[in-house]
């Protein structure tokens, strides 16, 4: 598992694995399953804090964090597109609200996994 800080990010998406808060600090993270296979530990912001007041950034969303320059300075963008099992089989939405097609996204981690269950399924 790797940590990754918001200040470094440039894009990444994937599905919300698990929130936690730290018993010393009680700083507050979010475990990221991307879609490079990877698992990344990513501490909370504000803006993330807010969205998950709103029942947003639920385990199991499927989300996208951007870095985006501002005249202030960088700020993360933050999608949850919703239910990472929908999106699995139907792609994530484009920008222009579409969907893109599921393949375009390297069929790693949990993405490779719900796909190889889904065809067993139909198949079987």
């Amino acid at each position: 598992m790797t940590t990754l800080d918001v200040r470094d990010l440039t894009t990444i998406e994937g599905r919300i694995l698990v929130h936690g808060e730290e018993e010393v600090s009680r700083r507050t993270y979010s475990m990221l399953e991307s879609t490079d296979g990877h698992v990344y530990d990513i501490y909370g912001t504000p803006e993330m804090e807010e969205l998950r007041s709103q029942r947003g950034l639920q385990a199991n969303s499927f989300i996208r964090l951007r870095k985006l320059s501002t005249v202030r300075g960088p700020v993360v963008e933050i999608q949850d597109m919703g239910d990472s099992e929908a999106i699995a089989q139907q792609g994530p939405p484009a920008r222009d609200g579409t969907r893109n097609d599921p393949t375009r996204c390297l069929p790693s981690g949990w993405r490779l996994e719900r796909m190889a269950r889904t065809l067993s399924e139909s198949a079987g």
